[in-house]
């Protein structure tokens, strides 16, 4: 039995969380997510996973893929939101290079330890 051949991600057409609508335009969030619990593994891999595969290709379409993502996520913004989400972006792009470069990934301190 051959296995899946997986499909590089070069661009975010090719994210599993993208889809386009039927005007053709890219719609960067799921919309009416039903929001079950196992989504919340779900959501870190398409950080852990798509977005980090995408920005070892392309840092800028993976910087357009968060920040989109997050501003799509309250299907309401305004510059407030944008703007945050930008910075946001920018953090992760960065934080995804440090990464391919040995840096270790972040871990927050339980409330306990903090």
């Amino acid at each position: 039995m051959n296995a899946a051949v997986k499909t590089p991600i070069l661009c975010r057409d090719d994210l599993s969380f993208t889809q386009r609508d039927e005007r053709g335009n890219l719609v960067s969030w799921p919309r009416n997510n039903p929001g079950v619990a196992n989504d919340w593994k779900k959501g870190m891999a398409f950080f852990d996973s798509e977005i980090a595969e995408l920005a070892a290709n392309d840092e800028t379409a993976a910087f357009h893929a968060v920040q989109f993502a997050i501003t799509g996520m309250g299907g309401r913004y305004t510059c407030l939101e944008i703007g945050f989400a930008e910075s946001v972006a920018r953090a992760a792009v960065l934080g995804l290079r440090a990464m391919r470069n040995g840096a270790q990934r972040f871990e927050p301190k339980d409330f306990e330890e903090a």
